[in-house]
């Protein structure tokens, strides 16, 4: 298709600001990230694909329940996570703030003393997080390795 660009005598282009949803917002992601690590983490560590099952829970207010019910019955058909890359980026960030930390020999991330300061500040506030909040105290520590090697399996093969 041939453009008429002999018809324009200038093309010019306005950068407009584009707020980023705060889901997206890396300070959302770690927010979060922190507060999995200090309510539902044994010793206050995850790997990766723990915070990526609950990113996607945080992400439909049904999503919890179904994560309940696959906990409870392993045979129910397990629905396809999605992986968020904002969770990786938010995770880099937070090893970089000496938040968390990362074992290469566990694959695992750990929650900091800075972490834990900044999880606590966050469930002290009661208007900031609260679905999240919420969803975390709901689901305790039941989400184990197990749970998620169960979860992702399907992906794995």
């Amino acid at each position: 298709m041939e453009l008429p660009y002999e018809n324009a005598e200038k093309i010019t282009f306005t950068r407009r600001k584009i707020p980023v949803s705060p889901e997206y917002r890396p300070l959302t992601k770690i927010a979060q990230i922190v507060l999995v690590l200090s309510i539902v983490s044994w010793g206050k560590s995850a790997n990766l694909l723990k915070f990526q099952l609950l990113n996607w829970v945080f992400k439909s207010t049904d999503r919890d329940l179904i994560l309940l019910a696959i906990i409870q019955d392993p045979l129910i058909t397990p629905p396809i996570i999605s992986m968020d890359p904002s969770v990786n980026r938010a995770l880099q960030f937070a090893v970089a703030d000496r938040l968390i930390s990362f074992s290469e020999s566990t694959g695992k991330f750990t929650l900091l003393p800075k972490g834990e300061e900044f999880a606590e500040a966050i469930k002290m506030e009661k208007d900031i997080f609260t679905s999240e909040k919420a969803i975390l105290k709901r689901i305790g520590l039941k989400v184990n390795d197990k749970v998620i090697s169960t979860l992702f399996k399907e992906r794995l093969i």
